[in-house]
């Protein structure tokens, strides 16, 4: 069996991802509701949420398994499929924007904005993360996306690594490839692919989210933003936006993995 990750930083485009996959395997529209986002589809199911319930998946089936995580590659979270995984597709984003929507997600103060934001251009990510398992951005762009250290972990595996930009502005032919990837049908169905696109774009993901009665008590902001693309931090201050550029140019490994995926270009305004 082909046991794969879909591996990311948080905020990365993971759960859009997973939406995508999961609405390709069951060629529908997956119901998405926000109380039990984790856990909306056993498609392509969370790690997390598979381990609160207190399961080990099964690795010897025949159909190919998915798994989202977040963790890095080394924790013991992901011993259990270790020998059994044989694919990786790891997602990233432009750091400048997964801040302001790490940000949304956690429901900050608006007087804790910039100190956050700081926070984590100090830190190349947040530390409560990186204590968590997740590491910081750097940390978990390279030991997902360097087949050496990967496969100090899962020596069988292979990785395929996309930008949450390029999923955004061509959602069909990152969605063949990853299913092509992934090895789930011996030839992709185009068709299949476009409805899995139409049943899976972000505006359906903001309007499920919207209409989400499970929310309605709650003054939460949305989880699914507008996926925004290389953001100025001015608007946190203009302290944080340029130590956000004295970071690409005084941190030698943050630069280069920025530089490597396009994330050094000017802001857009």
């Amino acid at each position: 069996m082909a046991m794969a990750w879909l591996a990311s930083y948080p905020k990365s485009g993971n759960t859009w991802a997973r939406i995508l996959l999961a609405s390709y395997l069951r060629d529908r529209e997956v119901e998405v509701r926000m109380a039990r986002l984790g856990r909306f589809d056993d498609a392509v199911p969370d790690l997390v949420a598979v381990m609160r319930t207190g399961r080990m998946l099964p690795v010897d089936q025949p159909q190919p398994l998915v798994l989202k995580t977040h963790y890095l590659p080394a924790m013991s979270i992901h011993d259990w499929y270790r020998e059994a995984t044989t694919k990786v597709i790891y997602l990233v984003r432009n750091p400048r924007d997964v801040i302001p929507s790490a940000e949304r997600m956690l429901h900050l103060d608006p007087e804790h904005r910039a100190a956050y934001a700081k926070h984590f251009v100090d830190h190349r990510g947040l530390l409560a993360w990186q204590r968590i398992g997740y590491g910081l951005w750097p940390e978990s762009v390279l030991e997902w996306t360097s087949p050496d250290r990967l496969r100090q972990h899962f020596p069988n595996a292979e990785v395929l690594v996309l930008r949450f930009e390029d999923i955004k502005q061509d959602t069909e032919g990152s969605l063949r490839t990853m299913v092509e990837f992934l090895g789930f049908d011996s030839e992709v169905d185009p068709d299949r692919v476009r409805r899995a696109v139409q049943n899976s774009s972000l505006d359906k993901m903001r309007e499920a989210e919207r209409r989400d009665d499970s929310l309605r008590h709650l003054e939460l902001r949305p989880f699914f933003g507008q996926g925004l693309s290389g953001q100025s931090l001015t608007g946190y201050s203009e302290e944080v936006e340029q130590a956000y550029r004295r970071l690409l140019r005084e941190d030698e490994e943050f630069g280069s993995l920025a530089d490597r995926y396009g994330y050094t270009h000017e802001p857009a305004m």
